[in-house]
């Protein structure tokens, strides 16, 4: 059986957010977005820590948060309940609440909150902003 501990940290993250209301979840950039606000889970990179009687690695995750193709007050006011640090609409508050993403990683965080505004992106034009995340995960060996 092969673990697959890259996966399970995206589809724990995916888990965790799609309790948010409304919220559109992807683990791939699709080639066309329809439904906002949506978040896109990206990997972006690991490294790796040799432990006795195992190994550790610390992941990164990007959130790719889309609300729409307009550049309007109510895409940025949908974007600023989403990156808020509290409320029923924040990510931050959401990974905070299961810091495990459901059991898939042992300690997962927001990091960082940056690259926000209109961009376009996968053959689209949107009002977004990149979320950072890093987890931690043990791996018996």
């Amino acid at each position: 059986m092969m673990a697959n501990e890259i996966k399970n940290a995206k589809d724990g993250l995916a888990a965790l957010l799609s309790s948010i209301s409304g919220l559109r979840v992807l683990d791939y950039p699709a080639d066309s977005i329809s439904e906002f606000p949506a978040a896109v889970i990206l990997f972006e990179s690991r490294d790796a820590l040799e432990t006795l009687g195992g190994s550790t690695f610390t992941g990164k995750l990007k959130v790719v948060l889309l609300v729409s193709s307009a550049n309007t007050q109510q895409a940025y006011d949908t974007l600023d309940q989403l990156m808020d640090p509290q409320g029923a609409s924040s990510i931050e508050a959401a990974v905070d609440a299961d810091t495990t993403w459901g059991a898939s990683v042992d300690d997962g965080r927001l990091v960082s909150i940056d690259n926000v505004g209109q961009r376009r992106l996968w053959g689209g034009l949107y009002v977004a902003a990149d979320l950072h995340l890093r987890f931690t995960k043990s791996v018996a060996t």
